[in-house]
């Protein structure tokens, strides 16, 4: 958790109005909203060990931040006499204070058998440490079972802490917001199951610890998947509103979306990873190398309709629907993709704080192709290249929304075909379509999220 100590005596120590540094050196040049806290060291107990006993140090604790966008947390002990430390302890205290967005409590929700099953152990030893030291209170929720997060969310006053906190992956998110923000459009008597329909947006911020098996969503946030630097983003107070799509069919909202919306080829491989548990972890590898290098894609027809970057807010209806017939994948990504992807390794930062400004996302169809094809467009897709709008078999669009009806698939007479022609894959969670038909929309400012950028 902490890299690098250094100990410098509280006569050379300056703090300044925005910033606490060094007047001799430059190892030490801190913004005071970098500053995680600060204590005393506690004095020994007993004669003995108060001969041997030095000066009384304050060890404040600060955010250095470093490539790829990781933060780490430091160390700086100040010697000096204990009226010293403590007026100097006073002083930075005071002007954490004056961070109006600093989280005092937060609720923290707990997955702990997502990803690698060390949510609680990476609470304990690295999360709850900091959050300690910033003097951030904790109400710690873990969930039990599968859906258990849901209970646990549904029956939350969220009023009583400053902002929430996950221990899991894109799941996990996925089903504290689809409670939240329906519970938020409730309130206000919002007719929330309309495509059309203006959502309130989430007032209490969110902050992900990328624990889970998908961890997009964090990345995007953080720009990268160090749970170190998650908890620092959050401690710093600091918040964004982002994005959010949301996925209807049958006459109602049935989830909300943060990385992607797939039919088709993701759909298949879901289904089976679901369906053969005796792999165990293995499954997640097996069968995703199997589908792309083995298997026949299933093709499927649909007609689309889209609501292009180009139409303004007050004319929201969509186009007229156009057929496309021999479909391997149908799937939208939450990001700006289209407009800002380059032929280098993609941002994912930068592209988010582009897609917030302007408003749009990204819609792909991926064509019947061959198999070396296929295999590049994939791999494409996984890296986010640019030079996937280049291959024949891919149609782009930019849009606010889309709508989608399923008009046939490759078929057979068993139970298995009918039963994922009619599911969609939403951030890596099933769900269920209605009569083969579903509606996407984008929601602006959604959803607050902890983060910096």
């Amino acid at each position: 958790m902490s890299n690098m100590v250094y100990t410098v005596g509280v006569e050379s120590l300056i703090l300044e109005e925005e910033r606490l540094k060094l007047s001799n050196k430059s190892i030490c040049d801190i913004n005071i909203s970098d500053v995680i806290g600060c204590h005393l060291t506690e004095e020994p107990a007993g004669l003995l060990s108060g001969l041997f006993w030095s000066s009384p140090n304050l060890v404040v604790r600060y955010i250095s931040k470093g490539k790829n966008y990781k933060w780490t947390a430091e160390t700086v002990q100040v010697t000096g006499s204990k009226e010293e430390c403590e007026a100097l302890q006073d002083k930075i205290n005071e002007k954490l204070g004056q961070e109006k967005n600093r989280p005092k409590r937060l609720a923290v929700f707990i997955n702990p058998v997502g990803g690698r099953r060390n949510a609680l152990k990476t609470y304990s030893d690295a999360v709850h440490p900091l959050f300690r030291v910033a003097n951030i209170n904790c109400d710690v929720n873990v969930s039990e079972r599968p859906k258990h997060l849901i209970d646990l969310v549904n029956s939350y006053d969220t009023s009583n802490v400053d902002g929430l906190v996950i221990l899991g992956g894109d799941g996990s998110l996925l089903e504290v917001l689809n409670c939240l923000v329906i519970r938020a459009q409730k309130e206000v008597g919002l007719d929330y199951d309309q495509p059309t329909c203006k959502l309130k947006p989430l007032e209490v911020p969110i902050g992900i610890i990328p624990t889970g098996t998908g961890n997009g969503t964090a990345k995007c946030l953080y720009g990268n998947m160090d749970v170190v630097t998650a908890a620092l983003h959050v401690i710093t107070g600091k918040t964004n509103h982002h994005n959010i799509q949301a996925v209807y069919s049958g006459g109602r909202l049935v989830s909300f979306s943060t990385i992607f919306i797939a039919y088709g080829f993701f759909t298949d491989m879901m289904y089976e990873m679901e369906r053969q548990t005796w792999l165990e972890r293995t499954r997640f590898l097996v069968i995703p190398l199997y589908n792309i290098f083995l298997k026949k894609p299933r093709l499927f027809n649909v007609k689309l309709s889209v609501l292009t970057g180009n139409q303004t807010d007050d004319k929201d209806s969509m186009s007229e629907g156009k057929e496309i017939a021999e479909l391997s994948s149908l799937m939208s990504l939450s990001s700006d993709f289209f407009n800002n992807a380059s032929n280098s390794k993609v941002d994912l930062v930068d592209m988010s704080q582009k897609t917030r400004k302007s408003g749009v996302f990204t819609l792909l169809g991926l064509k019947e192709t061959g198999r070396l094809q296929f295999i590049s467009c994939f791999l494409q897709l996984l890296t986010l290249n640019r030079s996937i709008f280049q291959k024949d078999c891919v149609s782009p669009y930019s849009v606010k929304g889309y709508r989608v009806k399923i008009l046939s698939q490759q078929s057979d007479n068993d139970a298995r075909v009918a039963r994922i022609n009619n599911l969609l894959d939403v951030d890596g969670e099933r769900v269920d379509l209605v009569g083969g038909e579903y509606e996407v929309r984008n929601h602006l400012r959604l959803v607050k999220f902890y983060t910096s950028y």
